[in-house]
Formats: C-alpha cells, structure tokens, sequence
C-alpha cells in the first residue's frame, strides 16, 4: 500500500467525525498538495476503495461509523502510518476503549 493511500485513509478518518462522505474530486484536492491529480484518482480507485472499510455512495467516500470499520481503519492505521495509538484512538470515535487490543 502507498504513503499516498494512508494520506487518503486519514483525510477520511479526520473528517469522519463530520459525518458527511467525501465526493471524490474534493478528496483528491484535499490530498493532492502537488501530488499529480490523474494518479492520486489512480490510487484512490485502485488502492484506496479496495480496502474493506471505505465506502463509496453517490454521495462520496467514507469509513462507515459502526466499529467494526473504525477498529479495521485503526488497525490499518497504525500498520500503514507513523501515528501513535493515542493519535488514531483520539481519531477514529468508535474504537472501543480497549483498542488496541494486541493479545
């Protein structure tokens, strides 16, 4: 997986808690810095909306808010990032109180 899908993955964790899903298009703004556009949609279709716990609508693209997506997000977080626990938990609102539970 890409440094550039784990940006995607927390643009959509850091506004998850807007509870709105993300059109595509502004997605890739929001991540794009001066990254080229054509191969961040690239990414995100390839990479991105493959991974189980991202949703596309027609309304956008989100991380659904029940926990089971909020623990997958989080583990695939700490695997795919440099964030701490505390940074991802503080995050990502439904991750039980207990995660991440490491036995």
């Amino acid at each position: 997986m890409s440094d550039v899908a784990a940006k995607f993955v927390w643009k959509l964790a850091r506004r998850h808690s807007w509870g709105s899903p993300i059109p595509a298009e502004q997605l890739i703004r929001l991540v794009a810095g001066t990254e080229d556009h054509n191969e961040l949609a690239r990414i995100l279709e390839e990479e991105v909306l493959e991974l189980p716990f991202i949703v596309q609508s027609v309304d956008g693209i989100y991380i659904p808010n029940g926990q089971d997506a909020h623990v997958e997000a989080g583990n695939w977080l700490r695997q795919q990032t440099g964030f701490d626990d505390l940074t991802i938990k503080a995050t990502l609102s439904r991750l039980p109180d207990d995660w991440p539970n490491d036995e």
